[in-house]
């Protein structure tokens, strides 16, 4: 009787054992299986440091992308098209929504970084990447022997709120150690001014490298944000073909009175999304908008003393519209706003001008963003200027 209780207590222990190892393995496996899943997630769904720092949150101006794109741009691409000028960009964005390629949150000290706010001409709307107003500058920069780290933070269809707003978080979060706003004529006038704007800057959410990667994905996926991809996503179009309500010509009536006096080309290329619609009548809108008398004080000083908060200086250029032959009103009291405040300012219009007269056409004939050569233009010439204000 004994004996058999001994058997019966050693195969127990052998079961036991048995079981144990079993557990063992499993564990093993499943551990594997992580490891190998973490990996994975790793190489395929990158995480972008501050996770709450996006293109999205300053400028919702895409009129064909998903619902899941619009509450966040990781990765993405967009096409602006002019197929009037046979011409068409692919704008491919960083982990942040901005183009370029991506940027860590601190910057490297050996590198001085420089941040370009603006609208499509510093996103660089027509032009390939290496051929951007930002582009242009780095070349340039490199020809005299000189080396930054340039951050591309041009956002098509924003205006002064979005400058400021995006200044209010950027500033503190990247800290760059230049900032460079470069205007449009279609900037101004700007809309009323509103010191919230500049207030009260983004405390950065911060991603941390310990948490498994599949955490962030599941935090997107139940948010209802796009899940950031390694990959550069398959492009949207800017703006949306008919039947689409973002298009004005889905609106029959508006399109039948416009379709009057515009070329048959064009309004298929507005219908198709490949034009865009509301560079039709261009020529009364900034004939409304360029003598109107504008107020810049308030906007200037918000943004000046917000900057003097970090220590740092603003520096302003203005691009015309292609509509502007000469120096105007507005950039006449750009200036003398800048120089009133200590600012330092510098007007592309005189350049472009001489260009133009000469016969050396810079903007596309449909398109209201400039060809290749002229943002080659303006970033050797804003390079330059900036060199020498810098230092004075």
């Amino acid at each position: 009787m004994m004996k058999k209780a001994v058997n019966d207590n050693k195969d127990k222990n052998i079961k036991d054992k048995r079981k144990s190892v079993k557990y063992s393995y499993i564990l093993l496996i499943l551990l594997i299986l992580f490891i190998f899943q973490e990996i994975l997630f790793r190489i395929i769904f990158p995480v972008p440091e501050i996770l709450n720092f996006n293109r999205i949150n300053y400028s919702p101006v895409f009129f064909e992308a998903s619902s899941s794109e619009l509450k966040y741009l990781s990765n993405a691409s967009f096409i602006w098209a002019s197929d009037p000028d046979g011409a068409e960009s692919l704008i491919s964005l960083n982990l942040y929504g901005f183009r370029g390629k991506d940027f860590s949150a601190e910057p490297n000290p050996d590198i001085q970084r420089i941040a370009f706010l603006g609208d499509s001409f510093v996103e660089g709307y027509l032009a390939k990447e290496d051929e951007t107003i930002i582009s242009n500058f780095g070349k340039e920069a490199q020809r005299n022997g000189k080396n930054y780290e340039l951050i591309n933070l041009g956002i098509g269809g924003s205006d002064f709120s979005t400058y400021c707003g995006l200044l209010c978080d950027m500033l503190p979060t990247l800290k760059p150690n230049h900032v460079i706003l470069i205007l449009h004529g279609n900037d101004l006038p700007p809309p009323p001014y509103n010191p919230e704007w500049l207030r009260k800057p983004i405390s950065p959410e911060y991603s941390h490298w310990w948490l498994p990667r599949i955490y962030y994905v599941l935090k997107n996926v139940f948010s209802g944000k796009t899940v950031p991809h390694r990959w550069i996503s398959k492009p949207f179009t800017f703006f949306a073909p008919v039947p689409a309500p973002s298009n004005p010509w889905s609106n029959t009536e508006k399109a039948s009175r416009y379709e009057k006096f515009i070329s048959s080309k064009i309004t298929e290329a507005i219908k198709k999304g490949r034009f865009n619609p509301y560079s039709v009548d261009e020529y009364a809108q900034f004939k409304e908008h360029l003598p109107e008398e504008i107020k810049l004080t308030k906007h200037l000083n918000g943004i000046e003393n917000f900057m003097a908060q970090y220590g740092k200086k603003i520096y302003i250029a203005y691009v015309p519209s292609r509509n502007q032959v000469s120096s105007y009103i507005h950039a006449k009291i750009l200036k003398e706003s800048c120089n009133s405040l200590g600012i330092p300012f510098y007007d592309f219009t005189e350049i472009i001008k001489n260009e133009e007269n000469s016969g050396n056409h810079l903007y596309w004939n449909y398109d209201e963003h400039m060809r290749p050569k002229g943002y080659a233009l303006l970033g050797k010439t804003l390079y330059e200027w900036w060199r020498k204000a810098k230092n004075m």
